[in-house]
C-alpha cells in the first residue's frame, strides 16, 4: 500500500507497528509491558509511548486502515486504556465499537502495508478455517508423502467432504502411550513425542498409495514391524510444517486429545480455541517425499504463560554498578521457555563483558498468555512502587524485597 502521507513514521513508530501487527496475524491482543519488553523500552509499564502510539493511530486512520493501536490493552483486560480508547474515538469517531475494531484488525493482512517493511508473509498459507486434528505415532513427511487411514470408507468420506480444495491436518501422539504394539513385541515410541503436537501437514484431494507416495525404507519398517502395511489408503500431503518446539497436547489440542475413537480412526475439526491456540507456536516448513522444497522460517511466537524472577546476586559484580550497597540485581519477567530466557540473559554480549550470571529464583506457570501478562504487569508495578528502578524490567533489590518480589509472580500456596 503506496498512500500519501502527512507524515513520515519514525523507525521506532514502524518497528511498534510492527509488533502490533505481528500480535494481529497471530491474532491475539497485547499489553504495554509486552511492547515494551518487545521493543527494549526504557520503562517496563510502556509510559511514555503515548506520542508514538498516536504517530501510528493517526498513520492508520489517514490510510483508511483498522485502528491498530486497539489491540494494545490494560493488562488483565480485553480493551485499551480510557484515555487511549478517548484518542482512538477523537481520531476515528465517537461512534466505533472498540471489540469491532478490534475484530478488523485481526483479519487485515497487515503484510500489504509497504510502510511496515514486511519482506514476506508471516504465517504459513495455513487455512484456518479447513483445520482438522489425527493421532499419530510420529511425524515424518520426508518418509510419508501421504496421510494414511486405515480403512477405505474413511479415506472417502474425507475425500467427499474436502471438496476440490486441501484441507490441513495437525499429527498430535497420544498422552496415553509410549510403545506400538507390533507382531514380535512392543516398541518405543520416541519419548519427546508422547504427549506432543508434532506437525501440520496439507492434504490434496487426490488419492495415495503406498507405492507411490511413501519411501521403500518406511514401508519396510512397517513390515518388519506389524508383517504387514498400514493405513495404507492415503491422501496425498502436498506440503508440511513442523512446530519448532513442540507444544503438550494439553495446551494446543485440549479437545481433540480427549476424544478417543474418531480422532484415531479419521480426523476430527479443531474447535474455535483449539485454532487460536495452534496458530501461537513457531512453524517450520519441512520437506514432504516426492516434492520440491523450499524452506521459510515462519515467525509464530510461543506464547508467554510463564512469569519468572531471575537474579544476579553476584556483589562484586554487582558492586561496580549503580546498585545500593547489599542489594541484587533483579529481572522480573514472562517467557514461554525459562531455560531458554535465562540462557538469553546469561549469553547477551552485555552479561559476558561485565561478567553478569542470572540464575531463576521463581517461575509460575499460568492457564494462558493473558492471565501471566496480567501478572507479570502488576509484579512490574509493584518493582517500581517498592524497589529502586536499574532500567527496562531490571531492579536493585534488597533480600527481603526480593522475597517479597517472589511472591508478586508466584503466588504462595494455601496452607489447609
Amino acid at each position: 500500500m503506496n498512500v500519501e502521507q502527512r507524515a513520515m513514521m519514525s523507525p521506532k513508530e514502524i518497528e511498534i507497528a510492527r509488533y502490533l501487527s505481528l500480535e494481529a496475524m497471530v491474532p491475539q491482543r497485547t499489553t504495554y509491558p509486552a511492547l515494551a519488553r518487545a521493543i527494549n523500552w526504557h520503562h517496563p509499564q510502556g509510559r511514555g509511548l503515548g506520542r508514538h502510539l498516536k504517530e501510528i493511530l493517526d498513520f492508520t486512520f489517514d490510510h483508511g486502515l483498522p485502528c491498530l493501536t486497539s489491540i494494545l490493552c490494560t493488562a488483565g483486560t480485553q480493551l485499551p486504556p480510557e484515555g487511549a480508547i478517548d484518542y482512538i474515538r477523537e481520531v476515528y469517531g465517537s461512534s466505533i465499537d472498540i471489540r469491532t475494531e478490534q475484530e478488523r484488525v485481526f483479519s487485515y493482512d497487515w503484510t500489504t502495508v509497504t510502510e511496515f517493511a514486511f519482506e514476506q508473509p508471516v504465517a504459513p498459507d495455513i487455512d484456518f478455517d479447513r483445520i482438522y486434528a489425527t493421532r499419530t505415532f510420529g511425524f515424518d513427511p520426508t518418509a510419508w508423502g501421504m496421510t494414511g487411514f486405515s480403512h477405505l470408507g474413511t479415506r472417502d468420506g474425507i475425500l467427499a467432504e474436502m471438496g476440490s480444495e486441501p484441507i490441513y491436518v495437525v499429527y498430535f501422539c497420544s498422552q496415553h502411550s509410549d510403545a506400538i504394539d507390533g507382531a514380535a513385541g512392543r516398541f518405543t515410541i520416541a519419548p519427546e513425542d508422547v504427549a506432543r503436537v508434532l506437525g501440520i501437514v496439507e492434504l490434496q484431494p487426490k488419492i495415495a498409495t503406498h507405492e507411490t507416495h511413501t519411501t521403500p525404507e518406511a514401508v519396510k519398517d512397517m513390515l518388519e514391524l506389524w508383517g504387514k502395511q498400514r493405513w495404507q489408503y492415503g491422501l496425498e500431503t502436498s506440503r508440511a510444517w513442523a512446530f519448532e518446539t513442540p507444544p503438550w497436547t494439553r495446551e494446543a489440542l485440549p479437545n481433540a486429545r480427549s476424544l478417543s475413537w474418531e480422532v484415531t480412526r479419521g480426523i476430527v475439526a479443531l474447535t474455535d480455541e483449539e485454532k487460536r491456540l495452534i496458530r501461537q507456536y513457531r512453524l517450520r516448513e519441512v520437506p514432504v517425499f516426492g516434492r520440491d522444497f523450499q524452506p521459510v522460517i515462519y515467525s509464530f511466537r510461543e506464547p508467554m504463560h510463564t512469569t519468572y524472577i531471575a537474579v544476579c546476586d553476584d556483589a562484586a559484580v554487582v558492586g561496580k554498578t549503580k546498585a545500593p550497597k547489599g542489594t541484587h540485581l533483579v529481572k522480573i519477567g514472562v517467557s514461554g521457555d525459562t531455560d531458554r530466557r535465562l540462557r538469553d540473559l546469561n549469553e547477551h554480549h552485555f552479561a559476558k563483558i561485565f561478567g553478569l550470571s542470572f540464575r531463576m529464583l521463581a517461575i509460575q506457570r499460568w492457564a494462558s498468555q493473558d492471565e501471566a501478562l496480567a501478572r507479570e504487569s502488576s509484579a512490574l508495578e509493584w518493582g517500581l512502587q517498592n524497589t529502586q528502578h536499574a532500567s527496562g524490567e531490571y531492579f536493585f533489590m534488597t533480600e527481603q524485597q526480593l522475597m517479597q518480589a517472589v511472591l508478586q509472580v508466584k503466588p504462595a500456596k494455601r496452607v489447609r
